[in-house]
């Protein structure tokens, strides 16, 4: 489904020709579920920029749906975000006076659904996410785990192909990280849909079937990756990635 193939991206700071992508070349696939990892400045926060199609390679080429990223005009790569992309940040970014089902709804109206069948699917996701008693609550109203609750049933509504999630649980305490991430296993198996998790999190990590490491810009290799997670996880916890929970 995703195939970025020598992906560079560089910015101009002053003088300075900044490189942070230095080439990577990897694919996903649909139904996945992947976390990646890296340290600060390792280029994680740009590869999720790409991917996401907020941002363009300088480049490279990237695939998404089959669709070249770099040849579409920022229009079409609005829409194919819209369609394709649904976004979960550790902030859940709900707007404050909207309803939990009106915030849900959000990316159907700018798709022009009309507004009952919007809120017929807004109502039908936060019943799957187990917030049906919820619908009519504020954000306000709702704590920390339900509105990360409402923020990913307003990433699904649209059924996309993709869900990335930023940090999903950063905001969390542990005990509601892990509902969270209970509830995105359970996405990707009810729904096929790709899951991506950017995550500083091994806990996190050591749940998704595949994990991918950036460090200086560049992919790790998956054995140096597994190793690199370990020491994060005995530095952290006192137990390697495999035994966190």
């Amino acid at each position: 489904m995703l195939d970025l193939q020598d992906i560079v991206r560089e910015f101009t700071v002053g003088p300075t020709q900044l490189r942070v992508l230095r080439g990577i070349s990897i694919k996903f696939d649909a139904g996945e579920m992947v976390s990646i990892t890296g340290g600060s400045g390792s280029g994680k926060t740009t590869f999720m920029n790409i991917v996401g199609l907020l941002d363009k390679p300088t480049s490279g080429r990237y695939l998404i749906d089959g669709q070249d990223v770099l040849q579409a005009r920022a229009d079409n790569l609005s829409a194919l975000r819209n369609r394709l992309i649904g976004f979960v940040f550790q902030s859940f970014f709900l707007l404050p006076r909207l309803n939990a089902w009106r915030n849900v709804a959000l990316p159907l109206m700018y798709r022009r659904t009309p507004e009952a069948e919007a809120r017929r699917l807004a109502h039908e996701m936060l019943e799957r996410v187990g917030l049906g008693d919820r619908t009519e609550h504020m954000p306000s109203e709702l704590s920390g785990g339900q509105r990360q609750r409402v923020a990913i049933a307003r990433a699904l509504v649209g059924s996309p192909k993709l869900l990335l999630a930023d940090e999903p649980t950063g905001a969390l305490d542990t005990k509601v990280s892990q509902e969270i991430v209970d509830l995105f296993k359970q996405i990707n198996r009810d729904f096929g849909v790709l899951v991506m998790i950017i995550t500083h999190d091994p806990r996190v990590a050591a749940q998704c079937a595949r994990r991918v490491v950036l460090r200086n810009g560049l992919l790790v290799a998956e054995e140096e990756a597994e190793a690199e997670m370990d020491a994060i996880a005995l530095e952290r916890f006192g137990q390697p990635l495999a035994k966190v929970s």
